[in-house]
């Protein structure tokens, strides 16, 4: 343990292949400098808690905005508190809900509470509470621009009642989802010890959204090909990364954010027979890794993607020129949808269509090329087991705890056929990218 000092915090990195790496400060016990693989640094205490027997973690800030000398001397003054048989974290959060009461908490600050306390929690970003976090700060953005700045115990079942409906009139399944958030956040404000809000107005609401239908949709042969030439032609509305983690998710049967978040040192073998997508634990629902073999299509695709020999992650992101960062989850779902008046030229706002209406194409989902690509192996009889397997849907019987056998060479076959049917489908490319053949 070495005695930080602002040149070491500057020259702090994350190792190659780690998420992140913590140092202690010898002259400060308990002082952690925490640095991310994205290039963050936060200051963190670290300490034995009286009140909770186990040792947790207060964030002090983010450097440098903190530095390391106000960084120390938070660190002395928690330490005063915990000689007080006192817990630094539950004093903080006391201040926090005085505040909200004397300022009459309003809407805004109560979802930021609540992203903060109970959605990301203690060690955000590196370890929210919740993985569907952002999840939960997209479903509030409706919420908080209609309620922001009104006092949070003001809002009524009936307000909740009608923003749940207008948002169902288009999208219902978003209006169920923002329902859940709503209903969570204000059954844990109104928890004893917080009491941010009187009561939870939606306790006893049906779901507005009504009962939501099982997707079920399947693009047709013709679209397949008008989406996969579609998607070279000449100003179609995508970020071309974004372009080809579609057809990522086409030709593997990946989950959306699994094609948009690969990283480099992920894939093996490429341009061979062995080729293949290893995810590891923390990438993949109930923290289990998932091998996906690659056909020599994906690979193609993976080829075209990897532009740069310093190139951290597969799609990366344009708006980060070191390539370290991928490209949102959303993009994908972005790009195929367009938004409306959310484009801004010569201080207008404009509407910006998506891929689909690029293409006159119906509505489909990027989790609807999943549905697709099984359906085509599937028509080409390939074993549903085996189709099931790639799928990594998990039937959750205790035999899957035992049974670790990874399914690889009956994968592989399945990501064969699917890539030959694939190339049986699109043809040969049209003259005119997007024309029909």
């Amino acid at each position: 343990m070495k005695k930080l000092t602002d040149a070491a915090i500057k020259a702090a990195r994350c190792p190659e292949g780690k998420n992140r790496l913590e140092l202690s400060d010898a002259s400060c016990p308990g002082l952690i400098l925490r640095v991310t693989k994205t290039g963050s640094k936060t200051f963190l205490f670290k300490y034995w808690s009286p009140l909770l027997s186990k040792t947790v973690g207060l964030t002090l800030g983010a450097y440098p905005d903190v530095g390391l000398a106000a960084g120390r001397a938070k660190v002395a003054d928690h330490r005063k508190t915990i000689s007080l048989d006192e817990d630094p974290r539950r004093i903080q959060r006391a201040q926090r809900r005085q505040a909200a009461r004397e300022e009459e908490l309003s809407f805004d600050y109560f979802a930021d509470l609540y992203i903060a306390e109970y959605v990301k929690g203690p060690g955000f970003p590196e370890r929210p509470n919740k993985k569907s976090w952002q999840n939960d700060v997209g479903y509030l953005k409706r919420p908080r621009a209609e309620w922001g700045k009104l006092p949070a115990a003001a809002v009524t079942d009936d307000d909740v009642a009608e923003l749940l409906d207008v948002i169902s009139e288009t999208a219902p399944v978003s209006a169920n989802r923002t329902q859940s958030v709503l209903h969570t956040m204000f059954k844990w404000g109104k928890q004893p010890g917080r009491k941010y809000v009187p009561s939870n107005p939606l306790a006893e609401m049906s779901r507005r959204g009504g009962r939501e239908r099982k997707r079920d949709r399947v693009l047709s042969d013709e679209e397949i090909r008008t989406l996969w030439w579609g998607l070279d032609r000449d100003g179609v509305p995508g970020d071309r990364h974004v372009c080809l983690a579609i057809r990522m998710i086409l030709t593997t049967m990946v989950r959306p954010y699994q094609a948009a978040g690969a990283e480099i040192n992920e894939l093996f073998d490429l341009g061979t027979s062995n080729a293949l997508y290893d995810m590891p634990p923390g990438r993949v629902k109930k923290d289990r890794a998932v091998i996906v073999p690659l056909s020599d299509m994906a690979c193609a695709i993976i080829d075209e993607a990897i532009e740069d020999k310093k190139q951290k992650v597969l799609f990366p992101s344009k708006f980060d020129n070191t390539l370290s960062t991928s490209i949102a989850r959303a993009s994908i779902s972005q790009a195929l949808n367009g938004k409306k008046n959310g484009t801004k030229k010569n201080g207008k706002t404009e509407d910006r269509i998506g891929i689909r209406e690029f293409l006159g194409m119906k509505h489909f989902t990027a989790h609807d090329l999943r549905r697709t690509a099984a359906t085509i192996a599937r028509r080409a009889s390939a074993p549903r087991p085996d189709v099931k397997a790639l799928l990594d849907h998990v039937n959750g019987d205790v035999t899957d705890v035992y049974d670790k056998y990874d399914m690889l060479p009956e994968k592989r076959a399945v990501v064969n056929i699917l890539a030959a049917e694939l190339r049986r489908i699109i043809g040969i490319k049209p003259a005119t990218p997007g024309a029909p053949s």
